[in-house]
């Protein structure tokens, strides 16, 4: 976890800045000790991706407020924190309390509904 500002500075957006986050999680992935599927299929990308999900949930349950990061230079991210090349920065979380010292409610905004996000294939009869 990242806390130094000038450090932040040269690693994440321009808009992610003291005044909005008071410290930002680096999710890194080592592709070399990521579990691969039996046909060569690299799982590393997917266990950041469930690690990050749990961390945004265990942050909103405790009443802080993040989001995921994924538009940042990763190569940049890695040689800034000097990173051992294996290491490949994945996403950045910043997390701190929300302005208004609420977090935002996740189910208060319209959603897409499921016909329109999941596609029903039929039962096979074989």
């Amino acid at each position: 976890m990242i806390e130094d500002q000038a450090l932040l500075a040269k690693i994440a957006p321009a808009w992610v800045s003291a005044a909005h986050t008071p410290a930002v999680i680096v999710a890194c992935g080592d592709h070399q000790q990521a579990w691969k599927r039996a046909d060569g299929k690299d799982h590393c990308d997917i266990d950041i991706a469930i690690a990050v999900d749990h961390m945004t949930l265990a942050a909103a349950e405790i009443g802080l407020g993040t989001c995921w990061i994924c538009a940042f230079d990763a190569k940049r991210c890695a040689q800034v924190l000097n990173l051992p090349e294996r290491l490949e920065p994945v996403a950045l979380l910043p997390i701190g309390y929300p302005a208004d010292g609420k977090s935002p409610d996740r189910h208060a905004t319209d959603r897409k509904p499921l016909e329109q996000i999941v596609t029903w294939m039929p039962a096979r009869t074989e």
